[in-house]
């Protein structure tokens, strides 16, 4: 083998591992892009869910209201029917006894 040869082989080497460290290289750039963006786009997906748990929030306190406003109807019922008893008890006549 001629040193003309050897440099020729050589070239084409050096010429190809050059093209795969280009290709390489643009691949790495391609997923380093990819991963920006997948972090912008999470971002945006973290915002909108806080948001999202923002707004739902209301539903949960509404649950709340619900509860309250059922121990507050219990409450009223407990009165008027202590009430219709008291009423009851004072209008009908009592026979008082003396001594």
């Amino acid at each position: 083998m001629t040193d003309g040869e050897l440099f020729t082989i050589f070239a084409w080497g050096l010429g190809i591992a050059a093209v795969l460290i280009a290709v390489a290289a643009a691949l790495l750039v391609a997923v380093w892009l990819s991963a920006r963006a997948i972090l912008g786009h999470t971002a945006e997906a973290l915002e909108a869910a806080e948001q999202i748990a923002a707004d739902t929030q209301v539903i949960w306190q509404l649950a709340d209201t619900n509860r309250i406003a059922g121990e507050i109807l219990m409450g009223a019922e407990s009165i008027e029917s202590h009430g219709a008893q008291i009423v009851a008890a004072v209008s009908t006549p009592q026979i008082i006894r003396g001594g």
